[in-house]
């Protein structure tokens, strides 16, 4: 059986994924069975390495090397802990603001107002010292 120019082509696209991966390629998209061992001289012949390399799942960068924690390669590696810190930053500032916008903080501020107006109204009533003069002594 002759080798055409797909075959090659399709050869070519898929060899870094290995022989039996580029056979079952073209059986699949050609429709024509070769052998992991013609596919091999044919490689050869045509100077395609069949050495198996790595690909990133995440953007499909060929030869790279994989990170062993996250599965992909160092660019989309820092992709993802620089969109996992922009996460995390958005969860704090939804928390800042709940924290310093919050209704309740009013109902306190007046709660506290009221509290200082009264302790200020006893003091002054029976003479006792304020806040103020007992931290001074």
């Amino acid at each position: 059986m002759r080798w055409t120019e797909d075959q090659d082509d399709v050869l070519r696209e898929v060899s870094f994924r290995g022989a039996v991966f580029a056979a079952d390629e073209i059986a699949r998209r050609c429709g024509v069975r070769h052998t992991v061992r013609a596919v091999e001289m044919r490689a050869s012949r045509i100077h395609c390495s069949l050495a198996v390399q790595t690909v990133c799942p995440e953007c499909g960068a060929v030869g790279v090397m994989i990170n062993r924690q996250t599965g992909l390669c160092r660019r989309c590696t820092e992709n993802y802990h620089l969109e996992q810190e922009r996460a995390f930053n958005e969860q704090l500032e939804r928390e800042r603001r709940a924290a310093e916008e919050s209704p309740d903080i009013d109902e306190v501020r007046r709660e506290r107002d009221k509290m200082r107006q009264r302790n200020s109204r006893l003091c002054r009533r029976y003479g006792l010292p304020s806040r103020r003069d007992r931290k001074a002594e």
